[in-house]
């Protein structure tokens, strides 16, 4: 049974993770470690919160353990003088964990080993030395055990305000040791069945959060708990977090856009993480790249981007750091940390227990690029919108979109017929809302019949400005679609807002055109848009293809058919598509987040922040729930004249004078 004091936590809202992982071939380690000198470095960084280490990918501890190896250039107890110092200046510590990779295990005990369908062992091969490349063991083995004998001994010896489980999944579709294999054959499950083995993946996942979760709240109820690598986002509700979700006390969001996270990653994840119940913890780097980075020092106006964008997005902050071996924090890195974290604490008391709002419901995509594509749309245009799943509450929504990929089951369509019944909007594209055999339309309210797949491709899309209610801004040409569409018929009463227009020809060795395709060659009577009472459908890939793509054309389509099924947003401005706004409620005030940072790709493979450029006269048009008496800026407080705006006495119009990355508005 989990106690429900576990998920009703105060997270602070400026934490360091602290990694060791510190090869036995470096000794002697943690000569150079004074916890007076390492909390003071964090108390002038601004930091109330440090996850430490006990044991490392290495298969080290930092701790005098009699069940797992102590690193051999230890020689006093890290982890205890730690806990003890950050315990006496009143921060919390939850402790760090490895689980699946851990070196010394895996070699020293082969029977262990995670096992691919094709019989190799997972992971690093023999002479990989390669970034982050390590060797799997497997949670089905007697692994755990050894395992659970050192959370065990962890739990009892120290005072811990919590436990941090890294690298808790197994490999996909799954784990054939010989472990795993007895395990399916005893379950009736069949080892060469791919399903059945992604089947068992599960069980055996979360078997081990359940066995360690027990565990520790057995010995201390209620500290906080949390495995990384867990949290996903998928449209099968079974297979994803919901059903794990006792098991955490909250979830932080490990995102490192300057790794292989990006900065589309965090965003996606906070805004369905954040309807979950739970505290999150927003969780970047102070490198330049990733982990292990020990020389590289993200740049301030990117840290401030990151930290800033978790308290828009609802979030606590957390920048991860890795400790050198000789036990000395970088006082560089952590002059970096507090200058972003001293912001951070300014602004505290006007994020904490606000609620981020949102206007539109975005069903998780089968398609990563269709999410980052949704993502980036709606948040260029500045509507207030969450990602959600079958199990979320739809009538919080003005709007649900769908995009390209979102098969429908029989629960999801029921639920938004209920949804629509009741004047709710939707806007779908692709094979969104297609049944999940792919065969047909299940949703009647779409207007529009599936034939298959669209003839030519790239075909192209002609909005006809003279009488299409979705030509705002488009030129008056035939637009590529370079992504192949479907090809639909609309049903009596659907409105065509835009057609098809077929090329000469599809390009092949025999037939090509130029360099690229060929032209246009005739407007068709197809849609390649519909309008359905408060139902749209666009017949394209247009999320994902404007993600891959980033035509224009795309987005401005999409924000067009959003303006017909919601005529008036949260919020109106003159800011750029470059800048991101987040309304919150906090009891009986609203707070406006603006930010407006700009990652360039100035590398080969990373986003880079430098600049802050500043935005001057931004005019906003808020939609409050309340007639405000003062709206301010936050943590300045300098007032702002403001006057009702349209037709509502509780739109608000006001200007800021300036924004500088980030600012916050305040309406009271």
């Amino acid at each position: 049974m989990i106690p429900q004091a576990s998920i009703n936590k105060t997270l602070p809202y400026r934490t360091i993770h602290l990694d060791f992982h510190t090869s036995p071939e470096i000794t002697p380690i943690a000569g150079d470690f004074d916890p007076a000198d390492f909390v003071e470095t964090l108390r002038s960084a601004h930091a109330n919160s440090i996850t430490c280490f006990a044991r490392c990918h290495h298969g080290m501890c930092y701790y005098p353990s009699k069940v797992a190896p102590v690193h051999p250039g230890l020689s006093r107890d890290l982890l205890g003088e730690m806990i003890e110092a950050c315990h006496s200046a009143g921060m919390r510590i939850p402790v760090y964990t490895t689980v699946v990779w851990d070196e010394y295990s895996a070699a020293n005990h082969a029977d262990w080993l995670q096992v691919d369908e094709e019989g190799k062992l997972v992971g690093r091969p023999p002479f990989g030395n390669g970034y982050s490349q390590w060797r799997y063991l497997c949670m089905n083995s007697p692994y755990v055990d050894y395992l659970a004998a050192h959370v065990e001994e962890l739990v009892r010896a120290y005072d811990i305000d919590g436990l941090f489980f890294d690298i808790t999944f197994q490999h996909t579709p799954g784990c054939v040791c010989n472990h795993c294999m007895a395990s399916m054959r005893k379950l009736g499950l069949d080892p060469e069945s791919e399903a059945d083995r992604r089947k068992h993946t599960l069980i055996v996942e979360r078997n081990l959060m359940k066995r360690m979760t027990d565990l520790v709240w057995d010995i201390k109820p209620g500290i906080d708990i949390f495995f990384n690598g867990r949290l996903r986002l998928t449209p099968q509700v079974q297979n994803g977090i919901r059903p794990e979700a006792g098991y955490f006390s909250h979830f932080e969001i490990e995102s490192l856009p300057s790794g292989q996270w990006g900065y589309d990653h965090f965003p996606m994840y906070a805004r369905y993480y954040k309807n979950l119940g739970k505290e999150i913890l927003g969780h970047t780097g102070r490198f330049h790249k990733s982990w292990g980075d020990f020389g590289g020092l993200k740049n301030r106006a990117a840290l401030e981007y990151e930290c800033f964008r978790m308290l828009a997005l609802g979030a606590k902050c957390c920048i991860g750091d890795q400790l050198h071996p000789g036990g000395r924090l970088d006082a560089a890195a952590y002059e970096r940390i507090g200058q972003v974290y001293a912001s951070v604490e300014k602004k505290e008391p006007w994020c904490r227990d606000s609620v981020p709002l949102a206007e539109v419901g975005v069903l998780i995509s089968e398609s990563t690029r269709s999410n980052e594509g949704a993502l980036r749309v709606l948040q260029e245009c500045h509507y207030q919108f969450d990602f959600i799943d079958e199990e979320s509450d739809l009538g919080k929504y003005r709007v649900i979109v769908a995009p390209d990929r979102v098969s429908f089951s029989e629960g999801l369509a029921g639920k938004l017929r209920d949804y629509l019944s009741r004047g709710g909007a939707m806007l779908l594209s692709y094979k969104s809302g297609l049944d999940e055999e792919r065969s047909a339309f299940v949703l009647p309210e779409m207007g529009v019949s599936y034939l298959g797949d669209a003839p030519y491709s790239p075909d192209f899309i002609r909005v006809d400005k003279a009488k299409a209610p979705i030509a705002r801004g488009i030129e008056d040409m035939d637009h590529v679609m370079y992504e192949r569409g479907l090809e639909v018929r609309p049903g009596a009463g659907t409105e065509t807002l835009a057609r098809v227009a077929h090329p000469y020809f599809n390009r092949t060795y025999e037939h090509f055109c130029s360099h690229m395709y060929s032209p246009v060659a005739k407007l068709t009577d197809i849609p390649a848009a519909t309008r359905s009472g408060n139902v749209i459908y666009i017949a394209s890939p247009i999320f994902a293809a404007y993600r891959k793509h980033g035509n224009l054309v795309y987005k401005r389509i999409v924000e067009n058919c959003l303006r017909l099924l919601l005529p008036s947003k949260m919020v109106e401005s003159n800011l750029p598509s470059t800048a991101e706004v987040m309304l919150h409620r906090q009891g009986d005030r609203a707070v406006l987040h603006i930010l407006n940072y700009i990652p360039q790709r100035r590398a080969e493979s990373i986003d880079l922040l430098e600049d802050v450029i500043p935005l001057h006269d931004v005019k906003l048009e808020v939609r409050l729930w309340f007639e405000p008496r003062r709206v301010y800026t936050a943590p300045a407080l300098t007032d702002l004249e403001f006057e009702a705006a349209g037709n509502s006495g509780n739109s608000i119009s006001v200007t800021v004078p300036v924004v500088e990355g980030h600012q916050m508005v305040i309406f009271e």
